[in-house]
């Protein structure tokens, strides 16, 4: 069975806009990648049940440090 992803986009302000769901992970990485052409802001892709980051575009290199676990601190 494939799982579900839902994908988001992270504005400059901090701010996140919900723009897909993906099933299976191959599909999700593909339109996190499609996404990522489109802005530059960050976008990344998560299983919400678990809340797992299963892949992200467009990380800042100065806050691609700032990730433990898939969490900011």
């Amino acid at each position: 069975m494939n799982r579900e992803y839902d994908l988001f986009e992270e504005l400059p302000d901090g701010s996140l806009l919900w723009r897909a769901v993906a099933q299976g992970l191959e599909n999700a990485l593909a339109k996190l990648k499609d996404l990522g052409s489109l802005s530059p802001n960050e976008h990344f892709a998560m299983h919400t049940p678990t809340k797992t980051v299963v892949g992200r575009v467009n990380v800042p290199t100065s806050d691609a440090a700032g990730f433990r676990d898939g969490k900011r601190f």
